[in-house]
């Protein structure tokens, strides 16, 4: 007598359909991402490899990680039971990096598939552990017809996901084998040897920092279990573990700052015993208590590498930030513009930059400012709402020396951004033009950079006084030129960093990169940027797919929409219009959206985009 899965399974490959609840969720989710994707479970997996460039690449990029991971794999290897197994390691991209297999399996046709420099993304290799590690962010066991190709149907894998002191998934752990019946103790080997990993990778990435340890149970102090959180001296979080947001139930670990954010008393008074050696008692402000020691890592700060400031006192309208502390400059022309940028600031010569709104004008400017003189004010005119003349005097008058106690003045040096200078007119251009002019005329140093930005190469302005345009043709002579967002080359290195900054537990897969690509944004990175923090908010925590990109911002917010498959038909159409409609009030939640309906998931799959 056939199962309710060995039925699910048979129309799947049959029909391409299936009951989703005689099915796993995990594994129903993963078989209709692939039937989407385009996959045919009878037919032959693709058989995706990077080449031998590209693998010596990425393990050179990984090696550090590389020798963290490959004790635990030797050590993992040896504790499953029996034979006719394989551990591996892969990165976050799904391509495995490293391998241990025994000799039966090495001689099985899985090895042929599972080797060094194979990718096991779920888009390419259909349903499989590795996979749903990765898209999941959290361990996976896919055993046998569980895969989604027929072809995989003889292994069984578990895999579990390895992620740093900020979240984020650097690889993953997997164990397969030709024999099911062990799977669920294979499960929890794979699972703390992750955990083991990323105890380890934590006390590295944090070396020189305090690492405090901490459980409710002191023998714990020695296991693999313990909750771990770094600080500096200060007493500020920089990292913690997995386990530390497990410990500390009830409290918002992720939106602490500060070790007073979670204990009670203060971050001195309970270093300084730790530091002796002391095992000590924590309570947190729900009253929980723990025992706590320090992790012995730290090394003596190198004083004389700590930077001089300067603070300038200037008015809080003219006050730039300091630039992002990761721009990213590796589209050829953007790099192009960037050295042609610092040679001319350095070589005294004002210089515009061209693009439109949103393409990183103001950044690149930070940028040079910081290389020439960092220590110095970077102030900010913006010509479009400049034009009062008021908004600008007290500006004007401090940097002429007009004024009995400026706060900054030529002799100060430093930089003027003027942004969109094409828009500046009347009395605040000529004042502007009177600055600019004495500026450039100061030969001794520390003296100032003048860079201007611009939208178009239509300047000077034909509405400017002779003497203005003249006085401003010398700031536009030279320009450098920003491509928009759309057409860099380095789109990819930008989403990564700005979802870094904004949610690090967050990633993309290369599918769903693509698909952000497509999306219309007239702000260019500003437009980017609310986009990404949607999908933060949105998408859980791990990685971000094709599918969450178009159903979180693909989604038309004002229109019902129904399928292809339905228009025409008056009261089918009328259905599927409801069905998306729930699905975009549900913020592309299909479980919640079926509930809410009535009806199966299998329905709403079939009526919603792709």
């Amino acid at each position: 007598m056939q199962t309710a899965f060995r039925k699910a399974r048979a129309s799947l490959e049959a029909k391409g359909v299936f009951a989703h609840g005689a099915v796993p969720d995990p594994i129903a989710d993963s078989w209709h991402r692939c039937l989407k994707s385009g996959l045919d479970p009878k037919g032959e997996p693709l058989d995706a490899v990077i080449s031998f460039q590209e693998l010596r690449e990425a393990k050179e990029r990984h090696a550090k990680l590389i020798a963290i991971v490959r004790p635990e794999l030797e050590l993992l290897s040896n504790q499953i039971a029996g034979t006719n197994h394989m551990t591996a390691f892969a990165d976050r991209e799904g391509v495995v990096l490293d391998a241990i297999m025994d000799n039966e399996f090495r001689e099985s046709e899985c090895s042929r598939s599972i080797r060094i420099g194979s990718i096991w993304r779920e888009e390419l290799r259909g349903t499989n552990a590795l996979g749903l590690a990765l898209h999941a962010g959290e361990a996976s066991m896919v055993t046998g017809s569980e895969h989604f190709f027929a072809k995989h149907g003889r292994v069984s894998c578990v895999s579990a996901p390895i992620f740093d002191s900020q979240g984020r998934i650097v690889g993953v752990l997997d164990a397969s084998s030709e024999v099911a019946a062990r799977q669920f103790h294979t499960q929890a080997l794979v699972t703390l040897a992750a955990g083991n990993i990323e105890n380890r990778i934590f006390v590295d990435e944090h070396r020189g920092e305090h690492i405090i340890q901490f459980h409710p149970r002191e023998e714990y102090l020695t296991t693999q279990s313990i909750g771990m959180i770094s600080l500096d001296d200060d007493g500020r979080i920089t990292g913690s573990n997995r386990h530390a947001g497990g410990i500390l139930k009830g409290l918002e670990l992720g939106a602490a700052k500060s070790f007073s954010d979670l204990f009670q008393g203060g971050f001195g008074a309970a270093l300084k015993p730790m530091v002796d050696g002391e095992v000590i008692r924590l309570v947190d402000w729900l009253n929980a208590a723990y025992f706590a020691r320090i992790r012995a890592t730290r090394r003596n700060p190198d004083y004389t590498q700590l930077k001089r400031t300067v603070a300038v006192s200037i008015p809080a309208v003219f006050n730039l930030p300091s630039a992002p502390g990761r721009p990213v400059f590796r589209d050829e022309q953007v790099r192009n513009s960037l050295r042609l940028a610092m040679r001319s600031a350095r070589l005294g010569t004002p210089f515009c930059i061209i693009g439109e709104p949103g393409t990183g004008r103001t950044t690149l400017a930070q940028t040079v400012h910081e290389d020439l003189h960092d220590d110095r004010p970077l102030i900010l005119v913006d010509c479009q709402t400049a034009n009062e003349l008021s908004q600008t005097e007290r500006l004007m008058a401090d940097i002429l020396g007009e004024t009995d106690t400026q706060e900054f003045s030529l002799q100060t040096g430093g930089t003027l951004l003027l942004e969109d200078l094409e828009a500046i007119r009347g009395g605040a251009a000529e004042r502007l033009a009177q600055v600019t002019n004495r500026m450039l005329q100061l030969k001794n140093s520390p003296g100032w950079s003048i860079i201007c930005t611009g939208q178009t190469d239509t300047m000077p302005n034909d509405q400017w006084p002779p003497h203005v345009r003249m006085a401003f043709s010398r700031l536009v002579q030279m320009r450098v030129h920003l491509p928009d967002l759309v057409d860099r080359t380095d789109f990819a290195q930008i989403v990564a960093c700005m979802m870094a900054d904004i949610s690090p537990g967050h990633q993309f897969s290369p599918t769903a990169i693509e698909a952000l690509k497509r999306i219309d944004r007239s702000q260019n990175l500003t437009g980017l940027a609310n986009q990404l923090q949607v999908l933060a908010v949105q998408c859980p925590v791990g990685v971000i797919r094709e599918e969450h990109v178009e159903r979180k911002l693909g989604l038309p917010d004002d229109s019902e929409i129904a399928c292809p498959r339905c228009s025409g038909n008056g009261a089918r159409e009328a259905k599927c219009r409801e069905i998306n409609k729930v699905f975009r009030q549900c913020n592309a939640n299909v479980a919640l959206t079926a509930r809410k309906l009535g009806v199966s998931r299998n329905t709403v799959y079939s009526h919603i985009p792709t």
